[in-house]
């Protein structure tokens, strides 16, 4: 391999580790701005964090009137979504960075990680299990 070649897939490299930080930078900033917009909103409105943690959206509908009425479990909400999202970003990512390298057994493995974290996200909101 030549050095140039060389050079080429080390750059390769260190644009998918920037954009796998930058994934993860972002990811880690949104769930912490939704956070403290929804702990703002619920010091504010005088809401108690058990009283609102046992409240349900029953539609995307319901999410989004209660997204636009500054309701403090939207933005809270939002937060766990971004923080559950992140990681799982990166997973997504790294299948493409592993294929690109070629490194076909990571590829498989990575790509069966997400399937599996997919399949658990799917099955626990249809079936909608309560673990406590």
């Amino acid at each position: 391999m030549s050095d140039k070649e060389l050079q080429f897939e080390k750059s390769e490299a260190q644009f998918i580790n920037r954009v796998v930080a930058f994934i993860l930078a972002t990811g880690m900033y949104t769930t912490i701005g939704f956070y403290l917009v929804g702990l703002i909103l619920l010091f504010i409105k005088g809401d108690s964090i058990p009283q609102v943690a046992q409240q349900y959206f029953h539609s995307f509908g319901d999410f989004f009137s209660s997204l636009f009425t500054l309701d403090p479990r939207a933005f809270l909400y939002l937060g766990t979504v971004s923080l559950i999202l992140t990681p799982v970003s990166r997973v997504f990512i790294s299948i493409f960075a592993f294929w690109k390298e070629k490194d076909f057994k990571f590829v498989g493995i990575t790509a069966i990680v997400f399937l599996v974290i997919v399949a658990s996200v799917l099955v626990g909101s249809v079936f909608k299990i309560n673990v406590g």
